[in-house]
């Protein structure tokens, strides 16, 4: 490679030695939000400084600087010993490489991805085992320390130091500590066998925080459709089941508790900051002030409500990210992996977790065999409800209606007796798209297919049932079918009397709901680009399996 004119020739020892911290922290800190490629970088010293040298003399510098972007295995190793030291402590933790500022997420995404021998020695590493190999390199190589202000730690021999007066904000620092909270949680959860993964005919072991979640959703479903004392003695009913839930919480009880914060605020901010406000005092006066969840709380209460908006995305994606790898790691069902696997589903959808991690998760799932070609295929029509539904609440009703229809077409070729809670949600479908583009009679035919259908599926005073009552009277009164509605309408309270004295002399819901898609609305705006995306991918994974051999 020939040297440009005008210029003193390739850059020496001295050039290098002078230029060393310059050119590290081009290297290490972003620009726009973006890593700068060594291309880059040779651009920016050649224009700024004359300095002049190939692409193999800078690698064989940052070799001899022991610069390095990737992190290496017992790097990571080490972080998280410390992280799980410190955590037990009481401590919140910055983790440096070689000077290097690590981001929470980025090593979230690591181990996710990390072979499984690494994997292994993670786990090994958080519970207390001693790795030989990394030893050696703990102290000069990695550094983990409170994100407030502090001594400089010893970086001598790295290429950047570390500020002594740098604090995080709070808004920074409120969902990394509870992200090592909940990692901390989890991994004790699991491996002192508190959640187990049922075996083939038992109950699923999140069903608990489905069933409240649920009923959360089904009261708000109620207010809609003009049931407002119901949909408020049915939320009264979700604050009083709270206790029993946070004394036994399953392993998606925390997630239930953060979407229905965000779930209620959707509706009237008051109503998120009344949940929040008696969970946190009920946490309190049950639980040890040592509990994780007081610990939690105390970390929410610092940012409220919008500060649970903010980091909700993060929070979701950290705590999936690790109970999906105790779950991969376990010997579990297929209606576990599917329902695991439909909550990824349904926060992605929502913009609350990266597709990155969605597709990393449903590829390994799929290709591992924990999901099957007919429980994928089944996902990708759960998929494509949420997105006739995102298109319906767009008002893309053709697109909407389309949808549905492949929807039916391919239950009409399923086993009658299966997927009844998609056929039924179809229906409702089918009900809403004639509400906004059909005749009167066409809505009120549909209405009637969807009380019959979930009559026959749930029972007469399902809560589920229930709500397609409020929804069939409420479209009555807004077309001035009086009559209709006033029937309707009594069958409706008759029904509600008798769920609410079998929740009375049970102390707790009618029915327990066992999977995550009973529900049959959106909770929180999902995105249409998200949702399609997810239906493309599906289709992209199944139609792989279909071409392998």
């Amino acid at each position: 490679m020939a040297t440009p004119s005008g210029h003193n020739g390739w850059a020496t020892a001295d050039d290098w030695a002078s230029q060393r911290n310059y050119i590290t922290t081009l290297w290490y800190v972003k620009h726009r939000d973006e890593n700068r490629t060594l291309k880059e970088i040779m651009q920016i010293m050649q224009e700024k400084y004359q300095f002049f040298a190939t692409v193999r003399m800078y690698k064989a510098r940052f070799q001899k600087w022991g610069i390095e972007k990737k992190i290496k295995a017992e790097e990571a190793v080490e972080i998280f010993r410390q992280q799980t030291a410190r955590a037990a402590a009481g401590k919140p933790t910055v983790a440096y490489i070689r000077g290097r500022r690590i981001d929470p997420d980025r090593l979230q995404r690591y181990r996710y991805r990390a072979a499984p021998l690494v994997s292994k020695k993670i786990m090994r590493a958080e519970k207390g085992a001693e790795d030989d190999e990394s030893n050696a390199t703990r102290v000069t190589q990695v550094v983990c320390r409170t994100p407030s202000p502090s001594p400089s730690p010893d970086t001598t021999n790295s290429a950047i130091s570390i500020s002594p007066r740098m604090e995080e904000p709070t808004e920074l620092r409120v969902p990394h500590e509870c992200m090592q909270i909940l990692h901390n949680f989890i991994n004790g959860a699991f491996d002192n066998g508190i959640w187990q993964m049922a075996n083939e005919g038992e109950r699923a072991e999140m069903n608990g925080a489905f069933t409240w979640q649920h009923y959360v959703a089904s009261s708000q479903g109620l207010i809609r459709h003009g049931r407002i004392k119901e949909g408020f003695s049915l939320l009264g009913m979700c604050f009083d089941q709270y206790k029993q839930q946070l004394q036994q919480p399953d392993s998606m009880f925390w997630l239930a508790t953060y979407k229905c914060a965000m779930v209620l605020a959707s509706q009237n901010n008051k109503l998120g900051d009344a949940f929040i406000d008696y969970a946190s005092k009920l946490t309190s006066l049950i639980l040890p002030p040592g509990h994780p969840f007081n610990q939690l709380w105390s970390r929410v209460m610092l940012t409220g409500l919008n500060g649970i908006k903010d980091h909700a995305g993060a929070i979701f994606e950290s705590y999936l990210d690790m109970w999906g790898r105790h779950v991969n790691s376990r010997e579990t069902n297929t209606t576990n992996d599917i329902q695991g696997a439909f909550v990824f589903i349904q926060l992605h959808c929502t913009g609350l977790l990266s597709f990155n991690l969605l597709e990393t998760v449903i590829q390994a799932m799929i290709s591992g065999g924990a999901i099957s070609k007919g429980s994928a295929e089944f996902l990708l029509q759960e998929a494509k409800f949420r997105l006739a539904l995102s298109c319906l609440a767009r008002r893309r009703t053709k697109k909407a209606e389309t949808t549905t229809k492949e929807i039916i077409a391919w239950l009409e070729l399923q086993d009658p007796s299966n997927y009844a809670d998609l056929r039924c949600k179809t229906a409702w479908l089918m009900f809403e798209i004639k509400e906004r583009k059909g005749t009167q009679a066409e809505a009120l035919r549909a209405g009637h297919d969807l009380l019959k259908i979930s009559q026959e599926i749930y029972g007469p005073t399902h809560i589920q049932t229930l709500e397609a009552m409020s929804a069939v009277e409420s479209y009555c009164r807004q077309i001035g079918a009086i009559k209709g509605a006033e029937q309707m309408g009594r069958d409706f309270e008759s029904r509600w009397r008798i769920f609410r004295d079998v929740a009375n002399s049970l102390n707790n819901f009618p029915q327990q709901i066992d999977q995550p898609w009973y529900y049959r609305s959106i909770e929180l705006g999902e995105k249409v680009g998200y949702v399609q995306e997810t239906v493309d991918m599906f289709e992209r994974c199944l139609k792989l399996a279909d071409d392998s051999p």
